[in-house]
C-alpha cells in the first residue's frame, strides 16, 4: 500500500474507527431524534461515530471538516474531510443492515480520496484519485451487465424541486430499467462501482451523500457527470455515475430536467 499517500491512510483509520462504533451499537436500543431542518433521523450513534471519526482526522490532519451531523470544523482553505458518519440511518435504526461510514477528501471540484466502510459486511472500499479503486485490497474492476435489463439506483433529496424532478425521471426510467432505492447513497455507489448494479443518479443529494462513493466508482471505471453530462462542479446534486456504454442511454432522459 506504499503507492498511496498519507491522507487515504488517514481517512481509512478514522473511518474504522467509526465502523468500529457502528459495529458495536448496531442492535441496541438507540436515541432517535428527527431533525428538524430535513425530517430525516439521527441517532445516538450518528453522533458517537462522528466523534470517533473527528478524534482521529484532527489528530492526523490539518485540513477543514465538513460533517453531516456537526456542519463545518476549521477554516476553509485547500482540501476539505466530507464525512458521513452513518449513511443509512433509518435502516440501521430498522435493524436493517445496509448502513456505512462514508468519508471523502474534497478540493474544490475534485474528489481525491475516498473510503465507505460497510461493518456489517466486513467491506472496506477505497480510492485515491488516480490510484483506482479497491475493495478489501482487491481491485474493482470494471464489468459488463449480465443482465438484459439495466437496473439502476434512483435517490432523490429533501426539496419539492427535487422531488418533482425525481417523479419525470422516474416516469421516464421506469418501462426500461429495473429502478431500486436502498437507502444508503455510500452503499449505492459502491454496488455500482462493483459491477452488481448499472448505474446511480440522484437530484438532491447532499456532498457528504455521494463524494466518497463517486470517487470510487469513477476509479473503477464508471462516467462520472451531471444530468447534462458535464464534469462535476464541486456543488451541484444532479449526479449521473454509470456504466461509460449506459450513459449516452441515460443522458437524453435526464438532459433537460437538470
Amino acid at each position: 500500500m506504499s503507492n498511496f499517500s498519507a491522507d487515504l491512510q488517514t481517512a481509512r483509520k478514522a473511518a474504522r474507527a467509526g465502523a468500529n462504533v457502528i459495529s458495536n451499537q448496531f442492535g441496541k436500543v438507540q436515541n432517535v431524534q428527527i431533525k428538524s431542518d430535513s425530517n430525516t433521523l439521527v441517532t445516538g450513534t450518528d453522533k458517537a461515530a462522528e466523534t470517533a471519526i473527528l478524534d482521529v482526522l484532527l489528530n492526523e490532519s490539518d485540513y477543514c471538516i465538513l460533517s453531516e451531523e456537526s456542519g463545518l470544523t476549521g477554516i476553509k482553505n485547500g482540501p476539505v474531510w466530507v464525512v458521513d458518519p452513518l449513511d443509512g440511518t433509518s435502516n440501521f435504526a430498522r435493524l436493517l443492515p445496509l448502513f456505512a461510514v462514508s468519508l471523502a477528501l474534497v478540493n474544490d471540484a475534485e474528489i481525491l480520496a475516498g473510503v465507505i466502510i460497510d461493518p456489517i459486511h466486513g467491506r472496506e472500499y477505497y480510492a485515491m484519485k488516480g490510484g483506482g479503486a479497491f475493495c478489501n485490497d482487491e481491485p474493482l474492476e470494471p464489468k459488463k451487465s449480465l443482465h438484459p435489463v439495466p437496473a439502476l439506483f434512483l435517490n432523490h433529496g429533501s426539496h419539492s424541486a427535487d422531488k418533482l424532478k425525481y417523479a419525470d425521471l422516474t416516469r421516464r426510467l421506469s418501462s426500461d430499467y429495473n429502478l431500486r432505492k436502498l437507502g444508503t447513497t455510500a452503499l449505492e455507489l459502491c454496488y455500482v462501482a462493483a459491477g452488481l448494479f448499472d448505474g446511480f443518479i440522484c437530484s438532491g443529494d447532499e456532498i457528504w451523500d455521494f463524494a466518497a462513493g463517486a470517487l470510487i466508482a469513477s476509479e473503477a471505471g464508471c462516467a462520472f457527470t451531471d444530468w447534462k453530462g458535464r464534469k462535476w462542479d464541486g456543488k451541484g446534486s444532479y449526479i449521473l455515475i454509470t456504466r461509460p456504454e449506459l450513459q449516452a442511454q441515460l443522458l437524453p432522459k435526464t438532459f433537460d430536467l437538470q
